[in-house]
């Protein structure tokens, strides 16, 4: 199984999004920084605080984990061999409940905006999301990334 964050906005969810693949054993992550977050400012004060930031808000996961930045997103969803997985806010996708998940899936999380962009979304095979019981329209990237996680490796293992 892989992992693909998808334009993250924030590190603050970037990181609890790192922490918890690598709690849960995850040995490699991908991102898509369109947004330059593990890219810190050019200057020596700068470099020294992101780094000290992610491992505070990763809480260490960061040095046992592999962070692999993709540049060129869409070829690299042409080419992978396993089944795209996009996570959306969207009631026509598979609710998370009746999916099945396989060990070659690539399970895909958008940007806590603007999710996945139609271009991306028509490059996946499956489409996943929580359905919703109250009232608050949806859950923060960093939650659904953890409940998506757990149900995915339950069926796995």
């Amino acid at each position: 199984m892989q992992i693909l964050f998808y334009a993250p906005e924030y590190r603050p969810n970037l990181s609890n999004m790192i922490r918890t693949a690598e709690f849960y054993g995850l040995k490699k992550v991908l991102i898509f920084d369109k947004n330059n977050l593990l890219s810190p400012p050019n200057n020596k004060t700068s470099r020294a605080e992101m780094d000290h930031m992610a491992r505070v808000w990763t809480a260490g996961a960061i040095e046992h984990i592999e962070i692999e930045a993709l540049n060129n997103i869409k070829e690299y969803l042409k080419d992978y061999k396993g089944r795209k997985i996009a996570t959306l806010v969207n009631d026509k996708a598979t609710t998370l409940s009746n999916f099945r998940f396989k060990e070659e899936d690539l399970i895909i999380m958008g940007s806590e905006k603007e999710g996945l962009p139609p271009e991306i979304e028509s490059l996946c095979d499956q489409a996943i999301y929580i359905p919703q019981k109250g009232h608050t329209n949806c859950l923060n990237v960093s939650v659904t990334f953890g409940i998506v996680l757990q149900q995915a490796l339950a069926q796995i293992k």
